[in-house]
């Protein structure tokens, strides 16, 4: 998994999207060996820029682009700016031996849109720079990199546009409105999430290795043509442990229920198991029409392809199959406009402009809650919770956030708190940037860590957390 923040857009009206964006960044970190992590690019005035310059290079006056990395290998003459966060933890606590260490934070790229002729190359060096290149002392290994990336990304963007263009020409013309549900069904960890995020085209779902990622039904709302189409990510279907996840395997029967149609979504890249039968047999029964996506296709061989497709399509008699990468978007168009197509007749569910029916503070908690998980993922994913207790915005353009993090134990509150709070202030500076990129503007966080023993039975603090 691969995330990039990108800050401060307005300054840059000519930069590429935050889609573009993101893809440049992740050709940059495939070509050192990097698969998965998390940079921020962040656009600057010149006098910001000229700023940094001094105080980190000793040099006057803007340039184009600096780097600041956090993990891994600091460039020459280049020093991370550690950013502000404010949190507090109710006591101290040290990390768990043998704890893994948590997605690697690149850092950031800083690109000063006035001083830079190109900003798509800007990114690419940028990111190059925080891999641990550098060109004055690598005998143009970094700037033949740079070019050979940058015409790549001309060519799949090419190749992109005229696929966009053949599936308009293909589709049908405008006519009567469709509106409905599809409930996203299948195991936990099978791309559930990531496949709203890009059919929305924004961020709305957390995602995590983990399983009991997600615990509440949520409902993004895509407008596609005629139609608008509400998909509903549900939790991953599994056998209750205990009071949280028996309600939410209640609230997968319920969502699947009012479905106009379902996709069962299984991972391409794993076979098909006990798991996926028992959903595809509870969904024969369903009036709804099933829709089978095999995901993380970009994960197979061409070779395997076709018999992962059989093992699917023998799931469900009568099912249409598609193959899709919910990660690259591979596929993704087909199966939305298929989903569409399945639709029934009638006016819009939500109001024009509507993505969600999550409140804003639910969303925070969970973006909180995401950098918990991928920083403690093997000590205590299931057992964390996150609350925001209040929003305030003083004043335009900045915003107080005051969230606390549930556990269950003493033990649990150490680890999150972490070694001379270094855990509590990584999780900080990862989840102000998720708030900021949500907000559209500066963030403030203040975490608390707090002790709820055995929240996931207690039925109270469950209904305050609107798991019902």
């Amino acid at each position: 998994m691969f995330e990039v923040d990108v800050l401060g857009a307005s300054l840059a009206p000519e930069a590429p999207s935050a889609r573009e964006i993101t893809r440049l960044c992740e050709r940059a970190a495939a070509s050192r060996g990097v698969e998965e992590g998390h940079v921020a690019i962040e656009f600057v005035s010149a006098a910001r820029i000229g700023e940094l310059n001094a105080r980190h290079r000793a040099r006057q006056g803007p340039t184009d682009v600096l780097s600041f990395p956090i993990d891994g290998v600091e460039p020459p003459g280049r020093a991370p700016e550690p950013p502000a966060d404010e949190h507090r933890a109710g006591a101290p606590g040290g990390a768990r031996a043998g704890a893994c260490a948590p997605p690697r934070e690149l850092g950031d790229v800083v690109i000063c849109p006035e001083h830079t002729a190109d900003v798509r190359e800007a990114i690419v060096h940028g990111m190059l720079h925080l891999l641990g290149m550098d060109h004055e002392r690598d005998d143009g290994q970094m700037l033949a990199l740079q070019h050979e990336l940058l015409a790549r990304g001309v060519a799949a963007e090419a190749q992109q546009a005229a696929e966009t263009q053949h599936a308009d020409a293909r589709r049908a013309p405008a006519g009567v409105a469709r509106s409905g549900f599809v409930a996203l069904a299948g195991r936990p960890n099978v791309g559930k999430s990531t496949f709203l995020n890009t059919v929305l085209g924004e961020k709305l779902a957390i995602v995590s290795d983990r399983p009991q990622t997600t615990r509440r039904a949520i409902r993004g709302v895509c407008e596609h043509g005629d139609c608008q189409l509400v998909l509903v990510d549900l939790p991953g279907v599994q056998r209750p442990r205990d009071e949280l996840t028996a309600r939410m395997a209640r609230r997968v029967s319920q969502e699947l229920e009012g479905a106009d149609a379902t996709l069962l979504m299984l991972a391409g890249d794993q076979r098909v198991g006990p798991g996926d039968r028992f959903i595809a047999s509870t969904l024969a029964t369903a009036r709804a029409p099933v829709t089978i996506a095999v995901n993380k296709i970009d994960r197979l061989s061409r070779r395997a392809l076709p018999a992962v497709l059989a093992d699917a399509a023998a799931l469900q008699a009568g099912a249409e199959v598609f193959p899709i990468s919910a990660r690259t978007g591979a596929g993704v168009g087909e199966l939305v406009e298929h989903l569409a197509a399945l639709m029934p007749q009638g006016p819009p569910l939500f109001a024009a402009g509507a993505r969600t029916d999550q409140p804003r503070e639910l969303l925070l908690a969970e973006l909180i809650r995401e950098a918990v998980i991928r920083r403690t993922f093997q000590e205590l994913p299931h057992a964390v919770e996150v609350v925001v207790d209040e929003v305030v915005e003083p004043r335009e353009g900045l915003a107080r956030v005051h969230a606390s993090i549930w556990v269950e134990s003493d033990s649990q509150k150490g680890i999150v708190i972490g070694a001379r709070g270094r855990m509590i202030k990584a999780i900080g500076i990862a989840a102000r940037r998720a708030l900021q990129r949500m907000l559209g503007c500066q963030v403030h966080l203040e975490l608390s860590v707090r002790v709820r023993r055995d929240w996931r039975a207690d039925g109270r603090l469950l209904d305050r957390l609107g798991i019902t």
